[in-house]
């Protein structure tokens, strides 16, 4: 990184980290938001001249400038909807379901400090949500060949593209890959066999999935008690589950299909009224209006967001809570020099701050406070012996075709 100091102009600063125009404007210096006085004025102007024209401390806001640099870098300073192909500069990247984010980078951040003083070394890392990369950055997995293309650790949600066939072919194949779980893990996980077999997957935790009900919207003898009563006629409609665009969670469709075949996801798409983010549902719940879905496929962390619990029902299925999965993949190759990095993801301090979000870990030192909560997982067998990828593409262009043949709306 080349430290930034007085004697360089505003332009080439901000040419150089845009990220840095906020501080900037924070500091009384917003006239370089406009790109014509950056263009103009900015290649003339050098940072310790126009800090003495606001006032500002020369050497504090130069501290500041360079601390965010150093943050930013040490983030990634890109996103991967822009340069995919720039993963491979991370030591972590987290793909993380919505409600796991905010305490995944608080844990982080605290971690991030702590191991650059101790170590001396930058954690170089990228936390994303996992819905924001459905459609992009796990297309751009199936078409990498290399694992050199990939940082050495990814922490992924969902059944997603490193569960494809390509992945399995050119990655997991290979035993590229160190499972890194304990041995037995937490006894709510061991009890579906959640550890990978292969040993390829670190399963790090869970997003459950259940059923939430608006009471006086059903009549009491028709609450649903199974996922298969979610399929019934006189649910058409009914039903809001994680989607937008035409894009539906295959967190749900993947379980659905395995559970009740194609029919069966006919019978859901004719099911489903429309496709939304968990935090639209909790205010779709909240807003008391009778003229909203009666049925919520949602996950178990969003449940708690929900103001008045004594107008809903929250219904764990007979057949379990759906178990969508949060993995770890770590390079064998890169394992002892990142080992720091994964003790505190698999440790114990992580694993009760993944469990208080209501995201179970599979640490077997926690207390998941699932109080024998059933779980529906899929399975290793039929995971990594079914081509995941074309079949999602299967049930997607079925599901679609009924959605819209039954008044869904998108």
């Amino acid at each position: 990184m080349k430290t930034i100091d007085e004697t360089m102009s505003i332009y080439q600063i901000l040419s150089e980290h845009p990220s840095l125009l906020k501080i900037f404007k924070q500091h009384g210096m917003g006239k370089f938001e406009n790109r014509e006085v950056l263009e103009k004025l900015g290649p003339l102007l050098k940072l310790k001249t126009a800090l003495s024209m606001v006032s500002v401390n020369r050497e504090s806001f130069i501290e500041l400038l360079n601390q965010a640099v150093e943050d930013n870098e040490a983030k990634g300073d890109f996103t991967l909807a822009d340069s995919p192909e720039r993963q491979k500069e991370l030591s972590l990247l987290a793909l993380l379901p919505c409600g796991m984010k905010m305490p995944f980078n608080r844990a982080l951040d605290a971690f991030s400090t702590e191991y650059r003083e101790k170590t001396g070394n930058m954690l170089h890392s990228l936390v994303e949500g996992n819905v924001n990369h459905e459609l992009s950055y796990y297309a751009y997995v199936d078409s990498v060949t290399s694992i050199d293309e990939l940082p050495d650790i990814i922490i992924s949600s969902d059944i997603n593209s490193f569960y494809h066939k390509p992945f399995r072919e050119n990655f997991l194949s290979k035993d590229y890959f160190v499972n890194l779980n304990s041995s037995p893990m937490n006894r709510d996980l061991k009890s579906i066999d959640y550890a990978d077999p292969r040993d390829q997957f670190t399963m790090l935790s869970a997003n459950l999935l259940v059923l939430v009900t608006i009471d006086e919207l059903m009549e009491d003898d028709s609450k649903p008690k199974s996922w298969e009563d979610v399929l019934k006629e006189e649910n058409r409609n009914r039903v809001a589950m994680r989607g937008m665009n035409g894009f539906f969670c295959n967190g749900v469709l993947l379980p659905f299909y395995q559970m009740y075949g194609m029919e069966g996801i006919k019978k859901l798409a004719s099911s489903i009224y429309t496709g939304l983010h968990p935090s639209e549902m909790v205010k779709m719940i909240d807003s008391k209006k009778d003229d909203v879905p009666a049925m919520y496929i949602m996950p178990y962390f969003f449940t708690r967001k929900i103001k008045d619990k004594s107008s809903i029902t929250i219904t764990i299925p007979s057949e379990g809570a759906i178990v969508s999965p949060v993995q770890m993949l770590v390079k064998k190759s890169a394992a002892e020099n990142v080992k720091e990095i994964t003790d505190f993801l698999c440790g114990k301090e992580f694993g009760e701050v993944s469990a208080r979000a209501l995201f179970p870990t599979t640490n077997p030192e926690v207390d998941n406070d699932l109080k024998d909560m059933p779980l529906y997982w899929m399975g290793w067998e039929y995971l990594m012996n079914t081509d995941v990828g074309s079949l999602k593409k299967e049930i997607a262009e079925v599901f679609n075709k009924q959605f819209t043949i039954t008044g869904g709306v998108f």
